[in-house]
C-alpha cells in the first residue's frame, strides 16, 4: 500500500510539473516534489528496516 502512495503521488505531482509553463508554478512544485521524495525515501526505509 505504502509503494502504490508514492508512485500515484509522485506521477501527480511529475504531470503537474510537466504541463506547467510558468516560473511562478515550476518552483513551487519543484520544492512539493523534493519535499516529497525526501520524506518518502525515510519512510520506505523505516519500513524495510522493520
Amino acid at each position: 500500500v505504502l509503494e502504490l502512495g508514492i508512485v500515484s503521488h509522485s506521477v501527480i505531482i511529475g504531470l503537474s510539473l510537466g504541463v506547467s509553463q510558468s516560473p511562478c508554478t515550476i518552483r513551487p512544485l519543484m520544492a512539493a516534489l523534493s519535499f516529497h521524495q525526501f520524506f518518502e525515501g525515510f519512510a520506505l526505509g523505516g519500513c524495510i528496516s522493520q
